[in-house]
């Protein structure tokens, strides 16, 4: 996190008659508290064994597969950042050749690290002309090159060349006039709403305790802030633009975008891409929709959080009394990993518990920070 965040000391609150709530930026004398991010909150709504065993105790059933859903997407969101990159570059036209230089280097190395930024800055130069479009194009190209995803031959639609194809429509339909924020313009190394991880503290009555994302991108809608959030599917369709009207994330989001540039963020752009392309990319495609957040969406999320942040503390490391939502033991058109360990009684539960595979994993991580300091 950047130096800015230890001195921001601007309060959000909300009052909802039961709950006040107050919202701060964590620091590290805040490290001891317990951490949610919204994976894991939805997880225990879910099924709070599932929840605590995969997000509180974090351990997982081994396997064998690959997630393809979750490589693709955090390939294709290294894509999305890398455009934001470009998009601040190019709303910076006016400022001089070495302020460009210091900001893409500064961004990129925290994006990307330092071997694949030079990769991918010669990428673009290789670009005809001066087109921004055709240099993010092949500029995206390395990015996915050099993120680690290769094929599968048992899934035909995730596959580099279907990523490829979405990237370049994403590059075509991409609103290069919606500028990303940044804190300081004049200052290449300022903070920029770009892939950045946040991390609040949330003052409840009962309980205090952090929570944490990564935003994916925050970007100017005239004089007003508004968040960016990216989406890969195989289908986008009405239900799923629907979902986002009182999507927590986007809620969560909001209040932390808010803190973070010290400016109301009380709305949402969510951009969705279908990978792979459907025939005609205009039907469904890319779909970007809108959200947005006032004063009751905020004080149902307050409700929602104080209950499931209760439920982790019930159940802390104790599955085996946790109840089972069977409603979700097939979720996703698949079963769940952990229908063995509920279909057996408690004392094989402990011993499955045992030899489950340790797997923690954070929305703070991020893998290119020793590369940027360096």
């Amino acid at each position: 996190m950047s130096h800015y965040d230890a001195r921001i000391t601007w309060m959000v609150e909300h009052d909802s008659g039961k709950l006040k709530a107050s919202f701060r930026l964590a620091t590290k004398e805040d490290s001891y508290l317990p951490t949610y991010d919204n994976t894991k909150l939805v997880a225990m709504n879910t099924c709070p064994v599932y929840g605590v065993v995969r997000y509180q105790m974090h351990k997982r059933m081994p396997t064998t597969g690959r997630a393809m859903a979750l490589e693709c997407g955090s390939a294709m969101h290294e894509v999305f950042a890398f455009v934001r990159l470009c998009t601040l570059i190019e709303q910076h036209r006016d400022k001089p050749q070495d302020w460009a230089h210091d900001a893409i280097t500064h961004h990129g190395l925290r994006l990307f690290g330092a071997e694949r930024l030079h990769a991918i800055l010669n990428a673009m130069r290789e670009a005809d002309d001066d087109d921004i479009s055709g240099a993010a194009k092949r500029g995206a190209i390395c990015v996915l090159d050099t993120s680690g995803f290769y094929d599968d031959p048992r899934d035909r639609r995730r596959t580099l060349a279907n990523m490829e194809e979405a990237a370049f429509a994403y590059i075509d339909r991409w609103r290069w006039n919606d500028k990303v924020w940044m804190r300081e313009p004049d200052d290449p190394h300022s903070d920029v709403g770009i892939e950045w991880p946040f991390d609040m503290v949330i003052e409840l009555p009962e309980r205090t305790f952090r929570h944490t994302g990564r935003i994916d991108g925050i970007h100017y809608r005239g004089d007003n802030l508004i968040l960016h959030e990216n989406k890969t599917a195989s289908r986008l369709n009405d239900a799923w633009e629907m979902s986002f009207a009182t999507s927590s994330q986007v809620t969560a989001y909001c209040v932390a975008a808010s803190l973070y540039t010290q400016s109301v963020v009380s709305g949402a752009d969510i951009i969705g891409l279908a990978i792979p392309l459907p025939k005609s990319y205009d039907y469904g495609g890319l779909v970007r929709t809108n959200a947005s957040r006032e004063s009751f969406h905020y004080e149902r999320w307050l409700s929602w959080l104080n209950t499931t942040v209760a439920m982790y503390e019930q159940y802390e490391n104790n599955p085996y009394e946790a109840p089972m939502y069977t409603h979700s033991c097939n979720r996703y058109f698949r079963p769940c990993s952990l229908i063995p360990f509920c279909d057996s009684d408690t004392d094989e539960q402990h011993r499955t518990i045992n030899e489950m595979i340790n797997d923690e994993w954070s929305p703070l991580d991020d893998s290119h920070e020793a590369n940027a300091d360096s």
